[in-house]
């Protein structure tokens, strides 16, 4: 067995585990800064003898996504942390589509790409939401066929390539009548940095283990941030003692965006500089200015809240259930009704719009979303939803963290 690095970064570390006898991709773990050094680990259990091949999902040590539901279905989730999901089959809703686009250098034996992750994949359909936008998605097909999405970071390397656009540095073909012509577009050689196999220190599937469970006071510590609900594991507090927090509280309460909002008291904390405080509001006018009204902001993972931490209004479409296409919707709804907020949309779930108090939503009617319009005739924004309020501030400042929702705001 190889243990390779498939993205080698300052912050992102993705690992991946091949038999060295058949090639076969056996196993990825992900960890690094951007998960507070956290691990998740997903391996094909033939690995330890178990001849089902099933996959098991492993977060610090302890198994997660075990437990199905009649359907073989199942979810997770660590606040600011993971949001996973198994199922067993592709649902347009909750995957990208960009997966089943991707095209091989060439067929193998188990078939066309697509059929990888389409109608029931063997081992079942995993997908993860994870830290600075990472989503990665794998089938127990052909032992395991994962797919990483992320934007490039700094100093990258490892089998992924380094995302320098240039196609020279990243591999180099095979020598010639080494392999049989079918073969050849399937067997370049990677060159580069970050090629190396991953020595015992830095094994993130060795390194996995139930001790790196959080610790009550870090959980306390999150809380007293307000960046995230009460059992938040992630986000430890700068600010030395109670008295610091609540300076950093006084001294940020008049930034509205609540990660901004979050920043400022970090900051203050660590510099005790009052300056850092025009630095982050000049940073909200700034965003502000940029986006000019006309391009949806993404606010966060989580049901869009105001600047009380509490939900406004949003009302549901029948059928919007894409990202890209519910914040279309945003931009143009928000062009002709000013009440119109923010958007926000559950994975499995349909867009919601966001509307300010006082909004006549019946303006709505005049816009016919993709895939049966509205949720109901009145409008009345599907009561019942704890994520649907009927208040709220007319700002969208910031999310209650989850990672199965993403938020946008339209000023």
């Amino acid at each position: 067995e190889m243990v390779m690095w498939m993205v080698k970064s300052e912050k992102i570390l993705i690992q991946g585990l091949s038999k060295t006898n058949t090639g076969n991709f056996m196993g990825f773990a992900v960890g690094g800064p951007f998960m507070l050094n956290h691990t998740l680990v997903v391996y094909n259990s033939s690995l330890t003898g178990d001849t089902t091949g099933k996959l098991k999902v492993m977060l610090d040590g302890r198994e997660i996504l075990n437990h199905w539901d009649e359907k073989g279905n199942a979810e997770f989730e660590a606040p600011f942390l993971l949001w996973a999901a198994r199922r067993t089959e592709w649902d347009v809703s909750m995957h990208d589509h960009d997966v089943l686009s991707i095209k091989p250098s060439i067929n193998w034996a188990v078939g066309p790409w697509p059929k990888r992750f389409q109608q029931e994949p063997k081992g079942g359909l995993y997908y993860f939401k994870l830290p600075n936008e990472v989503e990665i998605t794998l089938s127990g097909v052909d032992y395991m066929s994962a797919v990483i999405k992320m934007a490039p970071q700094q100093g990258q390397s490892g089998y992924c390539g380094n995302f320098n656009g240039i196609a020279e540095d990243e591999f180099e073909p095979p020598a010639p009548g080494s392999v049989p012509p079918v073969l050849v577009p399937a067997w370049n050689r990677a060159v580069g940095e970050g090629l190396e196999q991953v020595s015992d220190a830095d094994n993130l599937f060795k390194l996995a283990s139930p001790e790196l469970a959080l610790s009550a006071a870090l959980v306390q510590q999150a809380s007293a941030l307000g960046v995230g609900r009460q059992e938040d594991p992630m986000m430890a507090s700068p600010c030395k003692d109670a008295h610091s927090l609540d300076e950093a509280e006084q001294a940020c309460v008049s930034i509205p965006d609540v990660d901004l909002r979050a920043a400022c008291m970090a900051d203050f904390c660590l510099t005790e500089k009052a300056s850092v405080v025009d630095d982050a509001a000049m940073s909200g006018v700034m965003e502000e200015r940029l986006s000019d009204g006309r391009v949806p902001l993404f606010v966060g993972h989580g049901p869009c809240r105001d600047i009380g931490g509490q939900a406004l209004r949003a009302v549901r479409t029948k059928g919007v259930r894409i990202a890209m296409e519910c914040q279309e919707l945003l931009r143009e709804v928000g062009a002709a009704i000013a009440g119109v907020v923010g958007a926000q949309l559950k994975t499995e779930g349909t867009c919601e719009l966001v509307v300010r108090p006082g909004t006549d939503v019946h303006d709505l009617l005049d816009f016919a979303p993709s895939g049966g319009g509205w949720v109901d005739a009145d409008l009345s924004g599907g009561v019942g939803d704890p994520h649907v309020g009927l208040g709220g501030d007319s700002f969208v400042a910031g999310v209650e963290k989850d990672l199965s929702w993403n938020c946008w705001r339209l000023d």
